[in-house]
């Protein structure tokens, strides 16, 4: 059985196609364990901003004692977990997965921060745009043609944008550190070749080149969806959008009332900070990791850039965003994958 499971990672790995990575980028100074990496030095950066920001900007006592206490105990965290020597694989893991639960901090704390418009000045400007882009015979006949189909793919789409950063972080994850094969039951290597091994972790490495190059994948990877989400939080404020399902009522094509949309509804009810973040952080998180996994991984990489493209119409046609707002977190999203690059392992 365990022949059969390395067998099966080894047919995914290779369909995947991971690129291979330069071993000396595995020997950078830089990467010595334990280490402030730089997606870790991105997070106290915005956190140190978003504190100071408190202060500075018209928030309630309240409002700014939560942020900095938020703060303070989020970069302790950080801190120590960067510290720690002797790790385990609950520290490694809980190092590893900790910026998902930082970008929810940061998302919810951003909401701190928002002054409504009362005259809705941004709104009225993008919604011209979203008229000429949305209101047209085009659209109306393609949604009529794909409904409710259509509508549900783009409300499921959409959905995704949850759940898309900790997938495409645990396919790097996966791929990089497939479990070694049973001393018991060797593999069939005639069934498929695994070389060139790109992310996946060589039989006989040792324990020093493991670590360095799981730390350079994780680190290349959040320190790209760091960039662009905290980019987009920064701005937040300077932005006062409302989301234009709530203020315009503009669903285009007719109307299906899709259970994904209801679920869509439910879920922004209860954790949504009911506003609209221009640049938009679903759009350019979820285009971050498109690119991110793309430059791993190439063939699944283009199911996640799929995804992501989907997940950026489905936040216009759905109204959740103007096009404005997906359009900018697009171009967030790629510039930091380009800002990135430099943390990417030599090919």
């Amino acid at each position: 059985m365990p022949a059969t499971y390395f067998c099966i990672g080894a047919k995914t790995l290779a369909w995947a196609r991971p690129i291979p990575i330069n071993e000396q980028s595995l020997q950078r100074p830089a990467l010595s364990i334990p280490g402030l990496m730089t997606a870790g030095k991105i997070v106290l950066v915005f956190l140190a901003y978003a504190t100071v920001a408190a202060f500075l900007l018209d928030l309630s006592p309240y409002a700014r004692a939560l942020i900095a206490g938020l703060n303070l105990a989020a970069g302790a965290v950080v801190v120590a977990v960067s510290r720690i020597e002797r790790t385990s694989r609950l520290i490694n893991g809980l190092r590893e997965w900790l910026p998902t639960a930082l970008i929810l901090v940061a998302y919810r704390e951003s909401g701190l921060f928002l002054k409504p418009d009362a005259t809705h000045r941004l709104d009225n400007i993008f919604i011209q745009w979203d008229r000429v882009l949305l209101q047209n015979g085009f659209v109306d006949k393609c949604l009529s043609l794909g409904s409710p189909w259509l509508q549900e793919y783009l409300e499921f789409s959409y959905l995704l944008c949850y759940p898309l950063v900790p997938l495409g972080f645990a396919a790097l994850y996966l791929i990089a550190h497939p479990a070694p094969p049973s001393a018991q039951h060797p593999p069939d290597t005639s069934l498929t070749p695994l070389e060139p091994a790109g992310l996946g972790t060589l039989v006989g490495a040792n324990n020093e080149t493991d670590l360095q190059h799981r730390r350079l994948v994780v680190d290349h990877f959040w320190t790209t969806v760091l960039l662009a989400v905290l980019t987009c939080y920064v701005l937040f404020p300077f932005f006062p959008l409302t989301p234009p399902r709530v203020l315009f009522h503009d669903l285009p094509g007719p109307a299906t009332g899709t259970f994904f949309r209801k679920l869509n509804g439910w879920v922004l009810g209860q954790y949504s900070v009911q506003a609209c973040i221009f640049p938009s952080g679903h759009v350019a998180a979820v285009t971050a990791v498109g690119l991110v996994v793309r430059s791993y991984l190439p063939r699944l990489g283009v199911l996640f850039v799929v995804i992501a493209v989907s997940i950026a119409v489905a936040t216009v046609y759905g109204r959740y965003h103007y096009a404005a707002d997906a359009v900018a977190g697009a171009v967030v999203g790629s510039l930091a994958f380009v800002v990135s690059r430099r943390n990417q392992p030599s090919r």
